[in-house]
């Protein structure tokens, strides 16, 4: 009937996926069909995705990605599954439905379980906890407390389990028969733990009250509450009927359950044969595991390897194809090259003349055009030369009088501090401060040496100098190199320097 109910839900839907999710029934939302197994094919599953993405319809695209990933989940195949709710969430519109949110909470929460990643689980689902309460959804507080039951319950946290389970009791009026009934049911399996087998009982009369959900299970686990509490053997006989009506793993557990119950009750015999049970299961269930996990393991490296060989298949045609789409454009190429030097040649011989005399033509105007310029380049060289030779003249000519004026009686040169004023000012006035410009740049330098820098400047006689100072003409030029060295002047003499500065 689920199979059924889940068919014809979605479908239609699947099939179409151009619906705002507004347009969707309430009772789908409602229904069990969310958090069933998935009995879809794979084929009409992939058509809806791909109907819903060519539609750009986000909310049908999140749906189909959660039933594949829950498909994926089911058939254990986790990473996969994983993949595909994380895109169910970016695909998520805004705003969205709310069932669909808490329903990929517990999904994805119920694989952190498997992975042992206990804080991840537990957020996600309080998470869900907190959306379920904000919409005041009874179904799913009801189930999101069965569910955090059980986590309490396999850490062995019994009064915090029923803590979560009469907390989703308060909102069981507003949900089905089947699941009130499942949720009397699992309080009093928490009761069994807890070594209350007199409120066990009162809650599994209740869910058998409600004739619905596992009516069988809920009668024989009545029977078995009801020996138990007369401590009858035949409690045992109910016990394993019960257990035989659950999967492997819970099983397993219910057999080391019943084990430790018995050894605390002083009957080590019936424990140690409980235990041997659920030895014997633990070993089936790990062997199982490792059967289904070898088997998904070759179906993973088959479906790569089949993967490979479509990638390879696929890459071979595409060199193929772009193999023949390079000669075509090869072939069209030379077609067209043959064509253009066709009209090439029959055009060369009526450009050549007229591009031969264009170019002669463009080069005597160069030629023209540069002799034009190196002869406005060389009057200008000759004018600065003249203009050159001419302020020198003029400075030397103010100079040199002001030299000769301070000759003593015995005709040696003497400067006053009024001649070196006045060399100072008309250097000054001829260089554009060259005096203020040096000694800013080079404040190393004293008055002494800045003053035999204006003489320099001057471009004045060495024996001039030489007469200045009073020394031979070689000290002048040690004096050069001196000042040369001070500066930091490493690749020009230093009358070059002072001529450029």
């Amino acid at each position: 009937m689920k199979k059924i109910l889940f068919l014809l839900l979605l479908a239609p839907w699947l099939g179409a996926c151009t619906r705002h999710h507004e347009t969707f029934p309430s009772e789908f939302w409602d229904s069990i069909a969310l958090h069933a197994p998935v009995q879809l094919p794979d084929s009409l599953l992939d058509k809806g995705l791909h109907q819903a993405l060519e539609a750009d319809d986000s909310l049908h695209t999140s749906l189909i990605y959660f039933f594949k990933g829950r498909k994926l989940h089911q058939d254990y195949f986790l990473l996969r599954a994983q993949e595909c709710y994380e895109k169910a969430r970016q695909y998520l519109p805004t705003p969205s439905p709310v069932r669909l949110q808490i329903e990929l909470d517990i999904a994805q929460a119920d694989l952190c379980r498997f992975n042992h990643f206990t804080s991840q689980e537990t957020g996600l689902l309080n998470q869900a906890l907190n959306k379920a309460v904000q919409e005041q959804d009874s179904l799913m507080l009801v189930r999101i407390g069965i569910i955090r039951s059980n986590c309490y319950k396999n850490k062995k946290e019994f009064d915090r389990a029923m803590e979560e389970l009469h907390r989703a009791n308060r909102y069981a009026r507003s949900v089905s028969a089947d699941r009130q009934a499942e949720l009397q049911a699992e309080m009093a399996v928490v009761h069994l733990y807890r070594e209350q087998p007199d409120s066990a009982l009162a809650h599994i009369e209740h869910a058998i009250a409600t004739q619905a959900g596992r009516q069988e299970y809920y009668r024989t686990l009545c029977k078995g509450i009801r020996f138990h509490i007369a401590r009858n053997d035949s409690a045992l006989h109910y016990f394993r009927r019960i257990a035989e009506m659950f999967p492997l793993a819970r099983k397993t557990e219910a057999y080391r359950y019943m084990s430790e119950a018995l050894y605390h009750r002083g009957e080590r015999q019936k424990a140690f044969e409980f235990l041997r049970e659920h030895v014997r299961h633990r070993d089936s269930l790990d062997a199982d595991k490792k059967a289904e996990l070898l088997d998904k393991v070759h179906a993973i490296r088959e479906y790569r390897k089949q993967q490979q060989q479509i990638e390879a298949s696929e890459s071979q045609l595409t060199r193929r194809l772009l193999q023949v789409y390079r000669l075509a454009a090869l072939v069209g190429l030379l077609v067209i090259l043959w064509g253009a030097y066709y009209i090439y040649t029959r055009r060369r011989q009526a450009l050549l003349n007229r591009d031969l005399m264009q170019a002669q033509l463009s080069r005597q105007e160069m030629e023209i055009r540069y002799l034009r310029e190196q002869e406005a380049k060389e009057q200008l060289e000759n004018a600065q030369l003249t203009q050159k030779v001419a302020y020198f003249k003029q400075l030397n000519e103010i100079t040199i009088p002001l030299l000769m004026r301070s000759r003593t009686s015995s005709g040696a040169l003497h400067l006053s501090a009024e001649d070196w004023q006045t060399l100072r000012n008309n250097t000054d006035a001829c260089f554009d401060g060259f005096t203020r410009r040096l000694r800013n740049a080079y404040p190393q330098l004293s008055d002494e040496e800045i003053d035999f820098c204006c003489l320099v400047k001057m471009e004045l006689p060495l024996a001039i100098l030489a007469e200045v100072y009073h020394i031979a003409k070689g000290s002048i030029s040690r004096k050069k190199m001196r000042l040369k060295e001070k500066i930091g002047i490493t690749d020009i003499s230093f009358d070059e320097f002072v001529a450029g500065f």
